[in-house]
């Protein structure tokens, strides 16, 4: 069965993004060794991307083109991509979540990155969907923005697995 991973970095205060969705907050931090000792092998194992339009279209806008061409993503919303973002690995789709994570987990293949939070990680964790949590947490404090987390229904209980210092990040990785 794949695994479901969140993988990203988030300020102190949990925030993803500032409240313009901007990550211009991250990029002042030197990250070459959090990229070589996180990022670099996390993504050597994922074959599948799913992200909400917003964040689709900030990272389209952040590399200049389609993002992970390498691999399958899939765009939750419920409006059309424009033509120019449509590719084949690229699949649009405006069914709950949790039953596309459910068909992917049991699909052959690599594993599936859920690429940004609020609402979509929430709701994953919430349907018990997502096995590891992977946070980069960077030195500062936003006070306000995007966050990680939204208000969930009920606890959920991860088991924390590693807690390494990599320059000014801590990565840190939690079971389900």
């Amino acid at each position: 069965m794949r695994k479901v991973i969140f993988f990203g970095a988030i300020s102190m205060d949990g925030f993803l993004a500032d409240k313009d969705y901007s990550l211009d907050w991250l990029f002042k931090y030197d990250s070459k060794l959090v990229t070589e000792k996180c990022y670099d092998p996390f993504i050597k194992n994922v074959g599948t991307t799913i992200m909400g339009r917003q964040t689709y279209n900030d990272l389209i806008k952040e590399v200049g083109k389609v993002p992970y061409d390498d691999m399958d993503n899939y765009i939750l919303s419920h409006h059309a991509l424009p033509v120019e973002y449509q590719q084949s690995n690229v699949i649009q789709t405006s069914g709950p979540v949790t039953d596309l994570v459910r068909k992917l987990k049991v699909s052959a293949g690599k594993d599936i990155w859920i690429v940004g939070g609020g609402k979509l990680v929430t709701e994953l964790i919430s349907a018990k969907l997502i096995d590891t949590l992977e946070i980069q947490i960077a030195p500062v404090i936003l006070g306000d923005g995007q966050r990680l987390f939204e208000s969930v229904d009920a606890p959920s209980q991860f088991k924390l697995q590693s807690a390494e210092q990599y320059g000014q990040f801590t990565d840190l990785v939690f079971q389900l």
